[in-house]
């Protein structure tokens, strides 16, 4: 998941070095699709921990440019950045249904 490629250049024209980063995230999201198929549709959750996607690091790098940061040590940060993938692109989910919970739980 680190074939990240970056190419930078000289932009005359606004005197700035300009950076741009491309990736194949096709592996992984064939590999989320698949898991996503072959989860079954009752008793996903059901208070077990469970893996709910997977995310290649172009990414999370591109989320974070948007302002949604999934590595912050604020876990609010963090759960904003995961409600967003979780409404705007489920493509990272490899559960269907809607894991990701907007309000906090109490571990008893």
């Amino acid at each position: 998941m680190s074939d990240l490629v970056e190419k930078s250049f000289y932009d005359e024209s606004s005197d700035s070095l300009v950076v741009k980063t491309s990736y194949d995230n096709s592996a992984v999201l064939a590999a989320n699709n698949s898991q996503r198929i072959a989860t079954p549709e009752t008793g996903r959750y059901k208070g077990n921990l469970v893996h709910v996607g997977r995310i290649h690091m172009g990414d999370v790098t591109r989320l974070k440019n948007e302002g949604y940061d999934l590595l912050s040590a604020d876990p609010e940060e963090s759960k904003r950045a995961l409600l967003y993938i979780q409404s705007n692109e489920r493509y990272h989910l490899t559960v269907p249904g809607t894991p990701i919970a907007k309000k906090k739980l109490a571990w008893v």
